[in-house]
Formats: structure tokens, C-alpha cells, sequence
């Protein structure tokens, strides 16, 4: 799966269209994962955002990815 990382610094308005943000103005640090989801999708957030739009085989992937680099990074 294809990754593209990049840190942008908050006066970037999209970056906190995430729930993070929520977390990020009470003083929790957090991380935010996405894949741009706003910009391809055009149920986000909408009435249309159903369960049956989403990709599942590739929120699995996703997640185990994460896991995996979780526990790298705990050892």
C-alpha cells in the first residue's frame, strides 16, 4: 500500500477538519491518519456517508499497518 507522509503546520485549515482537532485544543497529542478522504470522497460527512460506501478491505489493511507500527516502535 502506497504511503505518503507529511507534517503540516496547523494555518493548513484541512488538517484539522479531523475530529483530532478536538483533542489537539485540550492539550492531548494525537495522531492523525488519513487518506484524504475530504478531497476523493464525496459522501464525507454528508447524509450519504453510509456504512455501505466505505472500503473495508482497505480500512483492514490500514489498521494492521498501524498495529504493526505500533509494536515496532513499543519493541
Amino acid at each position: 500500500m502506497p504511503l505518503f507522509s507529511i507534517c503540516l503546520p496547523e494555518k493548513f485549515h484541512e488538517i484539522r477538519l479531523s475530529d483530532n482537532s478536538s483533542f489537539w485544543d485540550q492539550g492531548y497529542p494525537a495522531l492523525m491518519l488519513t487518506d484524504t478522504s475530504f478531497l476523493r470522497n464525496p459522501n464525507y460527512h454528508l447524509a450519504s456517508d453510509t456504512p455501505d460506501t466505505l472500503d473495508y478491505g482497505r480500512m483492514t489493511d490500514v489498521t494492521i499497518g498501524v498495529a504493526s507500527a505500533v509494536r515496532r516502535l513499543v519493541g
